[in-house]
């Protein structure tokens, strides 16, 4: 395992009958990718994380899993809302020109004219496109995340360079 916090990738909801399954919200994308990233480890509301041995499965629309130590359904309550996460290593390389959400958050963002715009607060998908959230000290920008506005993510300087106006809105 690597240094650091796993990275969330799912999260725990209600109870699915009487043995100890649970659902399980999927925030990977497809959304069934959370079947094939193993190891998981749970983090409840107050905790650390606990790396646990788990199956899960499609079901209906949605997922199910049975967590190893939760054998019914009042055990099954109690790890309700906790996190699934794993550790970095197990996700798969990002291909060129791809990235992580959380590669992107706290990214510097400057216009093509080296006018700083802010940082990277926070990045959420949109039916047409993923969306950066960049705030300074004054104000929130929504900025598209599409070829046409980002001309380069520089990982290594910790900034995105974009085509894009500070008076724009």
């Amino acid at each position: 395992m690597t240094v650091g916090s796993p990275i969330v990738i799912g999260t725990v909801g209600g109870p699915f009958g009487i043995h100890g399954w649970v659902h399980v919200r999927s925030f990977t994308e497809p959304a069934e990718n959370i079947l094939v990233y193993q190891p998981w480890q749970l983090r409840r509301k107050a905790g650390g994380w606990t790396p646990v041995a788990a199956c899960a499965r499609a079901h209906h629309r949605g997922f199910i899993a049975r967590v190893e130590g939760v054998d019914d359904r009042n055990a099954a309550a109690q790890v309700c809302g906790a996190e699934i996460g794993v550790d970095e290593t197990v996700l798969p390389t990002a291909d060129d020109g791809e990235y992580y959400w959380r590669e992107l958050t706290g990214l510097r963002v400057a216009t093509l004219d080296n006018d700083d715009l802010g940082t990277v607060k926070q990045v959420f998908a949109t039916p047409a496109h993923d969306v950066l959230v960049v705030e300074d000290d004054e104000r929130e920008r929504l900025l598209p995340f599409v070829r046409q506005v980002v001309v380069k993510v520089d990982r290594q300087s910790g900034r995105i360079v974009v085509d894009w106006r500070r008076d724009w809105h």
